[in-house]
């Protein structure tokens, strides 16, 4: 009940396409920061099916406003893990922190399959409020298709938001909520940073629960960044 109930709440914001995996990915903060070079590694881990999907990127802070990261993306569904895709992100900090009353950014991707005429690109706000020590960031992205191996191409919608607390700057608990067309997902997250006193590094461990049947019942989220 109380699963079909948050669904239908989500639902309203959020509609997208894919499998079991789709829509959980990172929540992304509004901040750039010029002549930073960024090592990344991320993915997403369905518990039960066995499917995952991990990305490798490196990205630099070209300007005070303007952040670009390169990726290759590799999946496994339905058989052998291949690296299918590339990507291209770029972020863009639409104002100084602080000076409105929630930080904002944006963000704007462009994907592209290897082996076939398939292409998708994803625009979209992304905001952050501080209240205290609790942070609320949330990124509402617009996602289209388009080529000619492309079976529908109509613009979707990708919702998520992370609610955490700066318990210390080594870490920081909180809670995560992703939403596609077709996925729901909600679980805790960690968030820190420095491990076992490596400067520059940064990490995130996360476990989301679906809050419906298309959903897959638990999905690890994990990501590691290395900044200098």
């Amino acid at each position: 009940m109380w699963k079909k109930s948050l669904s239908g709440l989500a639902a309203v914001t959020t509609l997208a396409s894919g499998t079991a995996l789709a829509g959980v990915d990172k929540v992304y903060d509004p901040y750039v920061e010029q002549g930073e070079v960024e090592l990344e590694a991320r993915g997403v881990h369905g518990l039960d099916s066995g499917e995952y999907k991990t990305k490798v990127g490196i990205g630099y802070g070209v300007t005070s406003r303007w952040f670009v990261e390169g990726y290759l993306i590799g999946e496994k569904e339905d058989g052998d893990f291949e690296v299918e895709e590339g990507e291209i992100e770029n972020k863009f900090q639409l104002a100084e922190q602080g000076q409105y009353w929630a930080d904002f950014g944006l963000l704007v991707e462009l994907e592209k399959a290897f082996d076939e005429d398939a292409w998708e690109t994803k625009v979209g706000p992304l905001v952050q409020k501080q209240f205290g020590d609790v942070v609320a960031t949330g990124n509402l992205l617009f996602e289209k298709k388009f080529g000619d191996d492309v079976a529908e191409s109509d613009w979707e919608t990708l919702g998520s938001a992370q609610l955490k607390y700066r318990l210390s700057e080594m870490i920081e608990p909180g809670i995560e909520y992703y939403g596609s067309e077709d996925t729901q997902a909600l679980g805790p997250v960690l968030l820190g940073a420095n491990p076992f006193g490596m400067e520059h590094v940064k990490w995130e461990a996360g476990l989301l629960f679906a809050l419906n049947d298309e959903t897959e019942d638990s999905i690890f989220r994990w990501q590691l960044e290395y900044e200098f």
